[in-house]
């Protein structure tokens, strides 16, 4: 049995299992919801915390997501531009048409990418859903409920508004409200994003370099490959030469020519390895590995490769923080960008709001749709 297989049976019958004892010991009754891939857990702890925090410096949570609306009428504006200029370069073939793909595991994501994405969602999630709970404490408006859950293979958080109280409160109020989700993560982007890019300082408490290069991959029947270099070995040196990072080494192999051999000092000892041709240039010549920069771990039981692992769930984390902020504030139903909009024009009349909102709602489910497909029409079906 492939193990991809053996995999899902094992994962589907453990839910399967948690369902039964959900069921026998009766956790609905503490809290906890399971349900066919999904498990919510409901805790007044969480609540509590949640409007103790929102109930500290009530001014400058206001300030704050007052800021936000700004910045979602900004993103609103920049995703509407966005979506229909990409749709003309995307009809055109335009080079600079930027290809656009729904996430999809197994199928546009794949299974190596996949648990880079699963800590994004859950830091994106987590991070809108417990805004919009912050600013509508912080407003006076009671919440129902927040929990944690995890959908399939997707863990994250949900609040749960009074949503009759927010439509009965003041335009200001639903403007910062609504607006609090995305404007949270465009905040959390750009702590991740200065994490990323300094990223020696992000693994500094348990790694110190970078020191070597940490081979993440090897290309197949390369030179690395038929040497036996394997994932995860560590380059110190080439030639005796030290490489301490990516771009030692990139400047090392600008004067190698195919064929030679070289000898790499590694953590299993001495390899020598013949340069292969570049494909694409066969006068410069390529190692056949895929490098990372080696971080030396601080602490003897540290893995070697724990920082390859936290720069792409921090490199993911940011990309998606920031584009799902953005479509989020598209003026889309059920999407926050419709909420702002339907906010605005139904306090002047509900009728028209109505009319609006399915307007809106056609228009830009067309432009998406159409840029989903002219993106699969001319670059096919992208896997990450």
């Amino acid at each position: 049995m492939p193990d991809i297989i053996f995999t899902v049976l094992v994962y589907l019958a453990a839910w399967a299992l948690l369902y039964i004892v959900s069921r026998i010991f009766i956790w609905e009754k503490r809290g906890v919801t399971v349900e066919p891939l999904f498990l919510m857990i409901r805790t007044s702890r969480l609540n509590e915390w949640l409007n103790s925090l929102s109930q500290k410096r009530v001014r400058i949570w206001r300030i704050i997501w007052n800021f936000g609306v700004v910045l979602a009428f900004g993103q609103m504006g920049f995703i509407i531009y966005f979506l229909s200029r990409n749709l003309l370069d995307l009809t055109a073939r335009a080079p600079q048409a930027a290809g656009m793909v729904l996430l999809i595991p197994g199928v546009t994501v794949s299974l190596e990418t996949l648990p880079y994405i699963i800590v994004a969602l859950a830091v994106v999630l987590i991070t809108h859903e417990f805004a919009h709970a912050i600013a509508s404490l912080a407003d006076g408006v009671s919440i129902k409920s927040v929990a944690v859950f995890f959908a399939v293979l997707i863990p994250g958080g949900a609040c749960e508004l009074d949503d009759e109280k927010l439509e009965k409160s003041r335009l200001a109020t639903k403007l910062r409200v609504f607006a609090a989700g995305s404007s949270a993560n465009i905040l959390a982007w750009v702590v991740v994003t200065l994490l990323l890019t300094n990223f020696a300082l992000t693994v500094s408490p348990l790694y110190h370099g970078p020191s070597g290069i940490l081979v993440s991959g090897v290309v197949e029947n390369g030179g690395s490959d038929k040497a036996g270099i394997r994932k995860w070995d560590v380059i110190y040196a080439i030639n005796n030469q030290p490489i301490r990072d990516v771009a030692e080494l990139g400047a090392f192999m600008l004067n190698v020519r195919p064929g030679t051999i070289l000898s790499l000092k590694t953590d299993r000892g001495s390899i020598d390895v013949t340069a292969q041709p570049n494909p694409q240039n066969s006068s410069r010549a390529l190692l056949g590995v895929y490098p990372f920069n080696y971080f030396t771990p601080n602490l003897i039981f540290l893995p070697k490769d724990l920082p390859y692992h936290m720069y792409w769930s921090e490199y993911w984390t940011s990309a998606l923080l920031v584009w799902i902020a953005i479509f989020n504030t598209l003026p889309l139903y059920p999407l926050d960008g419709d909420k702002i909009v339907h906010s605005l024009i139904s306090s002047r009349s509900q009728t028209v709001a109505k009319y609006v909102r399915i307007a809106l709602s056609i228009v830009f489910l067309a432009v998406l749709g159409l840029n989903l497909g002219l993106s699969y029409f001319n670059f096919g079906l992208v896997r990450i």
